[in-house]
């Protein structure tokens, strides 16, 4: 196993689930751009206190993040068990949102918006006082 630190955005709308051992978890995609064209796919999986901050904060579809973790190769099969193949499966450890464009849809949660802005306190005029002129 290795430790990662990833910059990506989110495949999938979160679903928690529980194990059978009554813990609360959520599988996502994650995808990291690598280069022009070029993406890595991780499996991102974390557990209790994660899974309740990730819901917290509103994680969704096309979310853009930073995530640490363990990161490890696992085997794995697809098209129901017919073809074999190797996924990288990240168990998160911590992660936090990325700076970029904002949605349009959600300008309303945000109070500097010139939609949603409270209207501004008049003006008010600063008296300077008396000045001394500057030595030469």
């Amino acid at each position: 196993m290795a430790q990662i630190f990833a910059f990506g955005r989110v495949e999938n709308d979160l679903a928690p689930k529980k194990s059978q051992k009554d813990s609360t978890y959520v599988c996502f995609g994650f995808t990291e751009q690598i280069g022009k064209g070029q993406f890595q796919y991780y499996q991102v999986w974390a557990w209790e206190d994660e899974v309740s901050r990730l819901i917290r904060l509103g994680v969704k579809k096309d979310s853009r993040l930073w995530i640490t973790g363990t990161q490890q190769l696992v085997d794995c099969t697809v098209e129901h068990g017919k073809e074999r193949t190797k996924i990288l499966k990240v168990y998160l450890s911590n992660f936090g949102f990325l700076p970029g464009r904002i949605p349009k849809e959600s300008s309303t949660d945000f109070p500097d918006d010139p939609e949603t802005a409270a209207a501004a306190p008049p003006s008010v005029e600063v008296l300077d006082g008396e000045r001394e002129s500057l030595p030469e």
